[in-house]
């Protein structure tokens, strides 16, 4: 897909066509990297993730244990 350059104040810039966005999973950042003289943008993922989801997600791998239960 051929795409224009566009100005941007000082900079140049494309214009990515949503449905591109949306199949590659875009949503606010992107990481750019130069590879093999091209452009490469692949997505930053699923954005920041709060300290309670990574510990409600180890709570339900890890059980808290009960006294007494602890093996040292």
């Amino acid at each position: 897909m051929r795409v224009k350059l566009i100005k941007i104040g000082n900079s140049t810039g494309i214009r990515l066509p949503k449905a591109i966005i949306k199949e590659c999973g875009f949503s606010g950042e992107a990481e750019m990297t130069v590879q093999d003289g091209g452009v490469l943008l692949t997505p930053t993922g699923a954005g920041r993730v709060l300290w309670r989801d990574l510990f409600q997600s180890d709570v339900q791998q890890n059980p808290v244990r009960e006294k007494g239960e602890w093996e040292w």
